[in-house]
């Protein structure tokens, strides 16, 4: 049986970013399904993209967030968490040096 990436507890500590991505989608579907600043293209690409890419770095920021928790939670440290830091701070990891 294949081993599920978020345990219950992970799906709790992430639920926070659930209620969000779900007003997100919703006002997606309303936005796609009505005209929004008439018949202007631009204007309703523009309203869909200041949702779409909110929505879109919000559902990777949120995976993102609950493999370090679960990572953290099974072994007591992360892997992805050291990776983005050292990525973010221009820092080589240990990988790179060998």
């Amino acid at each position: 049986m294949a081993e599920r990436v978020f345990d219950r507890e992970t799906l709790l500590d992430l639920t926070v970013n659930f209620i969000p991505l779900g007003m997100l989608l919703f006002f997606i579907l309303l936005f796609a399904g009505t005209t929004v600043g008439g018949p202007a293209p631009v204007a309703r690409l523009v309203s869909q993209a200041l949702l779409v890419v909110p929505f879109v770095a919000l559902v990777g920021i949120t995976y993102i967030t609950g493999r370090i928790i679960a990572e953290s939670e099974r072994t007591g440290h992360s892997e992805t968490a050291r990776a983005i830091t050292a990525l973010v701070t221009g820092e080589e990891s240990d990988e790179d040096e060998g």
